[in-house]
């Protein structure tokens, strides 16, 4: 009986827990004190605001971006644009979780009958980001909410940070990356491609190296550790390139990347000789009713993403009531590892 009663009790508290999420902005990005965050999570002192309170400022924007900025430009226009449905992200995650089993073509062909939007199914292919952003689901929606509702602000604080990087000498061609300076719409910009069409690396790194003394005091960067495997001593000489991922078999869900200078995202079959191609668009039916913690964003795209939501949240949430927002399960398997030890050392 005593048993039946905690079970209760705990199922109580993850529905409200996850009510709260799915009806509520999740509150501001806003650090307020010095102090450093831990390996595992976001820098200390966050506070709330109101709707009407936030748009970042360009300090914040470059804490928020710092462990990401550094990617390749198909797999950040990837994660930009998935960061924008938190919950298929963490739908995402808890389906390859309990589908380890699967890999290659089986896979592939499974995530493709998912109806999660194509920028989460392709991060499927890099099972290692798409477990540190279900992981960390607070700095991914506020990652989205900053891209839904200052996009160039985004990438421009991405540009100043991977600038930095390449002034500290940190940022630099290698066999896993291609690092170049490009002209785009009269601007001057920094862009990083993956070395290999169908293979690709991430990039580990402690932004106190890469970035150089970080100049913001109040907001220090968010920084979510490294793999066990990959040594500390290479992790303080400047990048470390992580599990490489075979993603030529989906290449449907790959191509994206910026235009820098007009600041525009793409996704899908980028042209970047040219700089073409279609813009992205959020699309709120992915949203599954995630409130959006911008005035302006909601005006656009809340009433198409409340009515999607509603056809959603029990499937969601769970039938049994499952924790959504955990931590410390088993990390999955997913996706196609070229390499155990791929990378520099």
């Amino acid at each position: 009986m005593r048993l039946m009663e905690v079970v209760m009790s705990r199922c109580g508290r993850i529905l409200l827990a996850l009510a709260l999420f799915l009806l509520a902005p999740v509150a501001a990005f806003a650090q307020a004190t010095s102090s450093p965050p831990d390996q595992g999570g976001q820098p200390q002192g966050a506070s709330q605001a109101a709707p009407s309170e936030q748009l970042l400022k360009p300090e914040q924007l470059e804490a928020l971006v710092a462990p990401i900025a550094l990617y390749p430009d198909d797999l950040l226009a990837n994660v930009l644009a998935a960061s924008t449905y938190p919950l298929e992200i963490v739908q995402a995650d808890r389906w390859v979780t309990s589908h380890k089993n699967l890999k290659g073509d089986a896979l592939k062909n499974e995530v493709d009958k998912q109806s999660w939007d194509d920028s989460v199914k392709a991060l499927v292919s890099t099972a290692a980001v798409l477990s540190m952003m279900s992981d960390k689901i607070d700095w991914t929606k506020n990652l989205g909410d900053a891209v839904l509702a200052q996009q160039p602000d985004v990438m421009d604080a991405i540009q100043r940070l991977r600038a930095k990087a390449q002034a500290n000498n940190k940022l630099v061609t290698t066999k896993q990356q291609k690092v170049s300076v490009q002209t785009q719409d009269n601007k001057q910009v920094i862009v990083i491609d993956s070395a290999a069409p169908n293979t690709m690396y991430v990039p580990y790194y402690d932004p106190a190296t890469v970035y150089g003394t970080w100049p913001y005091a109040d907001y220090p960067p968010y920084y979510f550790g490294y793999p066990s495997y990959i040594g500390a001593g290479v992790i303080a000489a400047g990048l470390a390139f992580g599990t490489a991922w075979a993603i030529g078999r989906w290449g449907n869900y790959w191509g994206g990347g910026f235009n820098w200078g007009n600041r525009n995202l793409y996704v899908n079959h980028y042209n970047r000789v040219t700089n073409v191609g279609n813009n992205w668009q959020h699309n709120p039916a992915h949203r599954q009713g995630v409130r959006y913690n911008n005035a302006n964003v909601q005006q656009r795209f809340g009433n198409n993403n409340l009515k999607a939501g509603s056809a959603n949240r029990m499937d969601f949430r769970g039938r049994g009531g499952e924790q959504v927002l955990r931590s410390g399960q088993d990390r999955p398997g997913g996706g196609d590892r070229v390499g155990d030890r791929a990378g520099d050392r």
